[in-house]
């Protein structure tokens, strides 16, 4: 099944939207380095010149598809944080947006997070540095949780990093043809987070 990109819709333009709908496609079909301009030219419909009109380098639609990914997932998890008025409810509306999130975009995921190898250092760098302001923000939860006594964790970057590898990887295996819906899979995680952390969860 095609997967639409996180950002499908916002900016309107058809052709590149099919551009990177076939890259991601590819990408995580082929990999990174296997997939050449010419392949997503033909799976996007387009003569393989046009898409230099888009982008100029097959490095330069990875880039943008990993930093829109990452755009997309932090606006969607702030503002279900915003919404939440202590620090359970701060994480617990993180986690359940980071897992439907995932879920729902699972090929970009797998691109963003495996391709990182495939980029030049200073675009490696970049990328790098928007994950680990990502992480920041769970461990910041985390640190808050337990300054208020709603946490119990000795380590809140240690937790942070394994609250982030468990909930990313819903993207590997969540199949929405499943016997679990993504919101039932999303309750699923906040529990154990939550649990993880020490917080006893109503049930």
């Amino acid at each position: 099944m095609t997967e639409a990109p996180p950002t499908a819709g916002r900016r309107g333009d058809d052709t590149r939207q099919a551009i990177e709908i076939a890259a991601i496609d590819l990408f995580a079909e082929l990999g990174y380095h296997a997939a050449s301009m010419r392949q997503i030219a033909d799976r996007a419909g387009i003569r393989p010149a046009a898409i230099y009109h888009w982008f100029e380098s097959k490095e330069s639609i990875l880039t943008r598809l990993q930093n829109d990914f990452i755009d997309q997932l932090e606006d969607a998890v702030e503002e279900a944080v915003n919404q939440a008025d202590d620090p359970v409810g701060k994480m617990a509306a993180a986690v359940r947006e980071h897992v439907v999130f995932h879920g729902r975009h699972t090929r970009a995921a797998f691109v963003t997070d495996s391709e990182i190898r495939a980029l030049s250092p200073n675009s490696r760098q970049h990328l790098l540095a928007r994950r680990d302001a990502y992480e920041a923000m769970f461990k910041q939860l985390i640190t808050k949780g337990i300054e208020s006594g709603d946490f119990r964790v000795s380590d809140p970057a240690v937790a942070s990093f394994a609250i982030l590898l468990q909930c990313t990887g819903v993207a590997l295996w969540y199949d929405p043809e499943g016997s679990l819906s993504l919101d039932r899979i999303a309750s699923i995680h906040v529990e154990l987070v939550l649990g993880s952390l020490g917080v006893k969860v109503q049930t």
